[in-house]
This record gives C-alpha cells, sequence and structure tokens, in this order.
C-alpha cells in the first residue's frame, strides 16, 4: 500500500538509504546531512515527505521555506523516486501532497533548480512554469551587481541563512569545484551588497547577464521551475525571466568549499 505522509526522525535512515540505493553516496548523504536541512533549516519550518509502499521508504520530497522578492515562497528539492518505482504513481502522489502543504500554508509559489528531464515532467504532469534558464557566464562585473538589484523577483535571506548554508558571514562566497576532467573552477556561488567586483572578475557565476527566457542548444543551462499558487504573480510578471536574479548559492546543488581554503 502505498502512503504519503511527512518524515518522522523515525524515517530519516530510510531516506538516506533511499538516496544511496545505486551502491553509491556521490551526494555525501548522512542522517547528519538530512537533519542540516530538515531540523536544523533558520528561516522557518522545513517540510520532507515520504512515500512509502509497505512500509519501505521510496519516495522523498522537499521544501524550505524562502521569501521570494517580498513573497512568502518554498524551495522544492531532494527530489528521488526508488528505481522500481519511477512511473508516475509515486512522483505524482507526492506532488499531491507538495500543492496540498503550499496551499494550506498560504505560499504564493514554489520554486525549484531541478534537471532537465524532471523540470519537463513537472511542467507536462504538474502544471509548473519554467520563467528562466540560468547560463554559466565567467566574471561578474558592477552592471551584473546594479542589474540584479534592480529584479523584481530574488531570494532574500536572513544573516543565520548565510551562516547555514556558509558556515559564517562574508562580503562574496567564493567555491572551489574541480569538474569530471579534473579541471578547478573558482566559482562565484552568493554575493551581498558589499561584494567588491574586482575579486570576482574571473569566477563562474550566474546573474541578470545570462538568464534567459529558453534553453540554448550546445551549451549547458539549469531550468528554474515555479509553481504558482498566487494567480495575481501572474499580472506581476512573475514569468518574465528579466525580472529574475538569481545566484549559485540560492540552489542547494553547489557544495561551498572555500575558494581560500585551498588556493593555489
Amino acid at each position: 500500500m502505498l502512503e504519503v505522509r511527512e518524515t518522522l526522525d523515525s524515517d530519516i535512515e530510510g531516506v538516506v538509504a533511499l538516496f544511496c540505493e545505486s551502491g553509491g553516496n556521490p551526494y555525501n548523504w548522512s542522517t547528519a546531512k538530512w537533519k542540516h536541512y530538515y531540523r536544523e533549516y533558520p528561516e522557518g519550518k522545513p517540510v520532507s515527505f515520504i512515500a512509502t509502499f509497505n512500509g519501505k521508504v521510496v519516495g522523498h520530497y522537499g521544501m524550505l521555506p524562502v521569501i521570494i522578492g517580498s513573497h512568502t515562497a518554498m524551495l522544492g528539492l531532494h527530489a528521488y523516486v526508488a528505481e522500481n518505482q519511477r512511473g508516475l504513481t509515486v512522483i505524482s502522489t507526492l506532488m499531491k501532497e507538495v500543492d496540498l502543504k503550499c496551499r494550506n500554508l498560504g505560499i504564493a509559489l514554489i520554486g525549484g533548480f531541478a534537471n532537465p528531464k524532471f523540470s519537463m515532467i513537472k511542467r507536462t504532469f504538474f502544471k509548473w512554469k519554467t520563467p528562466c534558464w540560468l547560463g554559466f557566464q565567467q566574471g561578474v562585473d558592477n552592471n551584473d551587481l546594479d542589474e540584479a538589484c534592480n529584479r523584481k523577483y530574488s531570494f532574500k535571506y536572513s544573516q543565520d541563512w548565510y551562516k547555514w548554508r556558509f558556515g559564517g558571514l562574508q562580503n562574496e562566497y567564493l567555491s572551489r569545484y574541480i569538474d569530471s576532467q579534473g579541471i578547478i573552477k573558482k566559482q562565484l556561488l552568493k554575493t551581498t551588497p558589499t561584494s567588491h567586483v574586482e575579486n570576482i572578475v574571473d569566477a563562474e557565476a550566474w546573474s541578470p547577464q545570462s538568464t534567459h527566457a529558453e534553453n540554448k542548444d550546445g551549451q549547458f543551462f539549469q531550468p528554474f521551475s515555479i509553481k504558482i499558487f498566487d494567480e495575481r504573480l501572474i499580472d506581476e510578471g512573475i514569468l518574465d525571466h528579466n525580472n529574475w536574479s538569481i545566484e549559485m548559492g540560492d540552489s542547494d546543488t553547489f557544495q561551498y568549499i572555500p575558494w581560500e581554503q585551498k588556493n593555489d
């Protein structure tokens, strides 16, 4: 029997086992990491749903409360369905509970940084929209930072969130990433109003200048998808990519490894 409910502490090991079912653990999941997201998050009460089949955890979907522009929102993350359950049944049941929870909480919208395949599934079956595709540009200048400040929709966080996400407060968060070919890249995950351009011109970043309405062939663009519960947002222009400013650090995908810790 399939059941969807909010995750209990007694379920955490089952969730971690689900995330690691392929035999590896590329995202370093552990009970501590799960609790970091769903028990220690500082910006409100997170939500974690599991789907169980005959008592075994076969699906998960999480949400973190965020402010986008001036609106209360949720950020969806950690969507996963067991390999032997990847029809529409489990994910549809999870997404139904997600919608119900958001409506009950009075949430204006939910957003997510899913991979292109899952983003397409959400658009096709669950009425999500993809207002923008995020490109990786090399370097950020004053024009980027000024434009970001003028955009209507961006993620707003407290100082406690920066501490939770990055471990401390800085002017900007530069991270070290090694790609699949062994190439070391400097990534600008997050800026603040006091960020210094001279420190970040050589870093890979997302910015308003590299945010597009559609995917582009020949290079990877990250889709950012939303489901709108407050229809007034459509008239405000929430589906216009020109109204969005999103940084890499807004997505949990990017692990923060401080650049200066291992600077060559």
